[in-house]
């Protein structure tokens, strides 16, 4: 499985839109057994549905995102979690050790990132 976490400055960036570096970590049994980072397309955001599918993304971890993205994502089969913060390597630890509820924004439940 292959995810991405969209980035600002080594942390996830508050708004997928304004990230400055997507983290691509491949998943096999539990753990990274690749990782890389790409900058955004110079299309913009609402081209980064199909440029991640492209690259075999499953899931985005990420902030915020405006319902256009995040409606070209659900339309090419990629999974969504919003409303994550903190810094990426700790993102990735909870998500491997299926804690993520954790790292959700203030005001934000855990349920909407299911």
């Amino acid at each position: 499985m292959d995810i991405c976490i969209a980035g600002y400055q080594n942390r996830v960036a508050t708004l997928l839109e304004t990230a400055t570096e997507l983290r691509l970590y491949t998943l096999e049994d539990g753990r990274v057994v690749r990782s890389g980072m790409t900058a955004l397309p110079s299309a913009g955001a609402a081209s980064l549905p199909a440029y991640l599918k492209t690259m075999g993304v499953d899931i985005v971890i990420c902030g915020g995102l405006s319902t256009a993205v995040r409606n070209g994502f659900e339309a090419l089969g990629i999974r969504i979690i919003p409303w994550v913060k903190g810094p990426i390597e700790a993102v990735l630890a909870a998500y491997l050790e299926d804690r993520l509820d954790q790292m959700i924004m203030p005001g934000r439940s855990a349920r909407t990132t299911r």
